[in-house]
């Protein structure tokens, strides 16, 4: 038994005068009725707008995961308003993908450093003689870095500088604050760029290792996004008759796919990591394998023309990908 409405005379949402007889809103459509919505309701109402076969993001879901490129080629053609919008879908999935990949590197950097690592002077009495090995390498290399900038002057601190930095910010006992380091080495003497860089060396010297690496892995949405037209820009050199906004409607699909395909992988290596490094290489070819016939599907050639095609366009794209990401390291640790 359906429960009784209790109807108002204006529409709540649009302010539409209402007839008592009206069960919903001749102008949006909304129902008349004044009870607050359960939370069972707004559940199954999302379902219904998002999932159902009559909703643009229900009628996407065969053609994006069965059917490699022809919800790119649907749009090329002029079939825009039948199906999710690529932005918004990449959006959606893109927000999922990283929320998982961050609880991984969260994790990661917790048990083996993470993207930055630090090196150590010192050593455990009872380590195996391995790690005594690696932490004197360690420590040799930090010496060198030491000695290059006692030896330079064209470093933006001095070799004294970089001792009193060094041992201020590890005391753990004194606890020294920036301001405190800066004080030391009368950091407001220098030229503006030498003062910016040098307090962010002592910041990045005090900071913890772990807050420092979720830090850069936290831009990596912003760099993945900016490189999806870079991507659409590679696929118009490989076809050139096509308009760039097919291209970057294209990256947008494909990216959206490899971030969904990744956030299971992201989701089974919360629950078991062994499992994950098993069935990793069958999701990579999962991902090369949809690119494959998405490429064949969307351009309409053939599958040999495709697969060296895909290799080729991705080779061009790792190499790209390798240098945003560690320009991204890099312009990070100066903003962080």
């Amino acid at each position: 038994m359906s429960k009784k409405r209790r109807k108002t005379d204006k529409c709540l949402n649009c302010g539409y005068q209402l007839e008592p007889s009206f069960d919903y809103c001749p102008h949006c459509g909304q129902e008349n009725n004044d009870r607050q919505i359960s939370f069972g309701k707004l559940i199954a109402d999302f379902f219904s707008n998002y999932f159902s076969l009559d909703s643009k993001f229900g009628r996407s879901i065969k053609p994006f995961f069965i059917q490699p490129g022809v919800l790119t080629k649907e749009f090329m053609d002029g079939k825009r308003v039948k199906y999710a919008n690529p932005i918004r879908l990449y959006l959606v999935i893109s927000l999922i993908h990283f929320f998982f990949f961050n609880l991984n590197m969260d994790r990661e950097t917790e048990s083996n450093g993470g993207i930055i690592q630090m090196t150590s002077d010192e050593t455990d009495s009872d380590s195996t003689e391995t790690k005594s090995d690696t932490v004197a390498i360690k420590s040799s290399k930090k010496k060198k870095v030491d000695s290059v900038i006692e030896n330079d002057d064209s470093f933006f601190i001095s070799g004294e500088e970089w001792n009193v930095i060094s041992k201020m910010s590890q005391d753990k006992a004194a606890d020294y604050s920036i301001q405190q380091i800066e004080d030391s080495i009368h950091n407001e003497r220098k030229p503006m760029i030498a003062r910016f860089l040098t307090y962010k060396l002592i910041k990045l010297m005090k900071s913890d290792l772990h807050s420092i690496n979720m830090y850069v892995i936290s831009k990596i949405p912003l760099a993945m996004f900016f490189l999806l037209p870079i991507y659409a820009l590679i696929l118009k050199i490989f076809f050139r008759k096509r308009l760039y906004i097919n291209h970057l409607i294209h990256s947008l699909h494909l990216h959206s796919f490899a971030f969904f395909t990744l956030s299971i992988l992201w989701i089974i290596n919360l629950i078991s990591s062994s499992v994950a490094d098993d069935i990793e290489v069958f999701f990579i070819l999962t991902i090369a394998a949809y690119i494959v016939f998405s490429f064949k599907n969307t351009y309409s050639i053939k599958l040999g023309s495709s697969i060296w095609k895909v290799l080729l366009s991705g080779f061009i794209y790792l190499i790209i990908l390798v240098f945003t990401l560690i320009f991204g390291v890099l312009l990070s640790l100066i903003f962080y």
